[in-house]
């Protein structure tokens, strides 16, 4: 498990102070100009007002100073305004603390969707230790995750081969194909244990807390993930776009050169992870959280009734260990 980052809680709050500065300096800068001209309307409308003000000079170089001010206020801020409940982290890392405030509810559900849930179990192991090791206001906890069907042909992740001699295409040119020797790596290495490891962390959440109602449900999709989606409480979408790099893995002692679904990490720009906020009060936020919510809702009602013939998990449904052989 990969520490967590120092002083999150901090870096949160401090955000939450400049956000809010940024969204009243709009207005207090409104109301300032509003002020200003209606003294100045007021001054030449009032001849008393008007004379007691540039008798205090008001009206002169400070009247002239502070509108200068506030006109330069108002146009020279460069920096580009923040919008409300918009996430860009860099690192998957910086997920951690919105998994820890979404723990903090009554009702906590996650949705994801993803290739093996290997980093989705990375972001559950704390929370979900938490709440096997205390007493924890959690009422109901409900997961549901998708995962890509890995016991049929694909070509993402895949076989790269060298174009033979002759095919027509420049030197180094490689083909994608699939490989059946690296989905059984992925199954075996990644998407079994990482679901047996839920399976155990909810067994201790169980044993300690059983009052919690606990739904757990891995369905599989023979749709090939672009990307990981993380919903927290159907109020906040994490996305995470899936890069593809050519590397080299090793299978049973055996080398194979795959196209492979890396993370989109930071060599590819600055931001990692891009999320959204339901509870923004941005309409177009909103809008955007929504949208991918949405998404996620439509794919795992199909997946209800569509199912791989052959699955990856023969138990997608976590039960409680007592009434495990009981069906």
């Amino acid at each position: 498990m990969s520490p967590r980052p120092s002083g999150g809680g901090s870096t949160s709050r401090l955000d939450r102070v400049r956000q809010s500065l940024n969204e009243w300096k709009p207005r207090v800068i409104k109301w300032l100009l509003a002020l200003v001209a209606a003294l100045a309307l007021a001054a030449e409308i009032i001849d008393p007002l008007g004379d007691a003000l540039k008798g205090q000079g008001f009206l002169g170089g400070s009247f002239a100073a502070l509108i200068a001010l506030i006109l330069f206020d108002a146009i020279s801020d460069s920096e580009p305004r923040e919008v409300s409940g918009v996430y860009v982290l860099a690192n998957l890392n910086d997920l951690r603390d919105p998994f820890r405030e979404a723990f903090e509810a009554r009702h906590v559900r996650v949705d994801f969707s993803g290739f093996t849930m290997q980093t989705l179990i990375d972001l559950l192991r704390g929370p979900l230790e938490r709440m096997a090791d205390e007493e924890v206001r959690t009422q109901e906890l409900t997961l549901r995750v998708i995962i890509a069907h890995l016991n049929l042909p694909m070509s993402l992740p895949g076989r790269l081969d060298p174009a033979p001699e002759g095919s027509g295409h420049p030197p180094g040119t490689l083909y994608f194909a699939d490989s059946p020797e690296n989905r059984q790596r992925m199954r075996e290495d990644f998407t079994k244990p990482r679901w047996n490891d839920l399976k155990d962390l909810l067994d201790r959440v169980h044993e300690r807390n059983p009052r919690i109602a606990i739904s757990c449900e891995v369905r599989e999709s023979p749709q090939i993930p672009e990307r990981k989606f993380y919903i927290l409480n159907q109020e906040k979408i994490f996305y995470a776009p899936y890069g593809i790099v050519d590397t080299h893995v090793r299978w049973h002692d055996a080398p194979y050169r795959i196209l492979d679904t890396a993370g989109f990490g930071l060599r590819y720009g600055k931001a990692r992870i891009i999320g959204w906020d339901a509870r923004s009060p941005s309409r177009s936020t909103q809008a955007i959280a929504e949208h991918h919510m949405e998404w996620h809702r439509n794919l795992w009602e199909k997946l209800d009734y569509i199912k791989p013939e052959t699955p990856v998990i023969a138990d997608p449904r976590w039960v409680p260990p007592g009434r495990r052989g009981a069906r």
